[in-house]
Formats: structure tokens, sequence, C-alpha cells
């Protein structure tokens, strides 16, 4: 049975809002065909397209399953240290995206296009890295034993 519960507790509202922020971001990188920098005949393209792409769409993925198993889950399913490594990975990761995309848009040689769009992206990654920030330290100094 789902315990729809979770959303009102910290826990369930900062991963709601993680995977809200995630799904915008992936929706502006497809609609806008947005870019994270670099260089493509150095390789430094593919590099940073990976990292933004792995992050966005990884972390989606992870906090979707964590929140899913928060609201239909039996009570007990926290695992505190999990979440730790997950949150911690997530808000170094999202920082990481959203300086390499405000980096390549606010660069003189990006001209024309999506640079509006390309900067929100930016700021929303800073952002989700913030939301991911906020949850690990609920995580270590709430320490939840149920949801």
């Amino acid at each position: 049975m789902a315990d729809l519960r979770v959303f009102a507790r910290a826990i369930g509202f900062l991963k709601l809002a993680e995977v809200i922020v995630a799904i915008i971001c992936l929706v502006l990188t497809r609609q806008y065909d947005l870019h994270f920098g670099g260089d493509i005949i150095s390789g430094s393209y593919i590099d940073r397209y990976l990292t933004g792409i792995i992050t966005i769409g990884g972390f989606l993925m992870i906090s979707l399953a964590l929140l899913i198993s928060y609201v239909w889950g039996e009570a007990g399913t926290y695992q505190r240290f999990l979440e730790l490594i997950f949150n911690f990975a997530g808000m170094i990761m999202f920082i990481v995206t959203g300086a390499l995309v405000l980096e390549y848009y606010n660069s003189s040689y990006v001209t024309g296009g999506y640079i509006g769009a390309g900067k929100v992206l930016g700021v929303l990654c800073l952002i989700n890295g913030l939301l991911y920030l906020i949850d690990s330290v609920l995580a270590y100094r709430q320490g939840y034993n149920t949801i």
C-alpha cells in the first residue's frame, strides 16, 4: 500500500524535488539540444557531455527508485549510509555539471542559439546539487530509522 505521508517529511519532499529538477534538466537538454562545453577536436567535448548526461540521467534513476521505495516499500527500508553515499555523489556531480554548463554558456565563443536555456540548465544543476547537499546533511543529522 502506498504511503503518501512520505511527501510530508523532509526525505520524501527532497527526493521529489530532486526528481522534478532532474526531469526538467533532461527536458531542457533534449528540447534545446544543449551542450556541456569542451572542444570536439581534443575530445574534451565527449568527456563533458558524458559527465552531464550520466549525472542527470543516472541520478534521476537513483532518486526515482529511492522515492518509489519510500512510498511503496516496507517501513524501515531507509538505509542511512546508502542514502549518504548517493546524496553526496549527487551533490558533487550536479555541482560539477552545473559549473561545466555555466562555464560553456557564459563564454565568449558561444553565440546565438539557446544561451538562456543553457544558463537555466546550469543553474538548475547547481540547485539540484544544493538539494542533494541538504538531503545529505539531514540524513546524517537525523539518521532516519524508518520512513
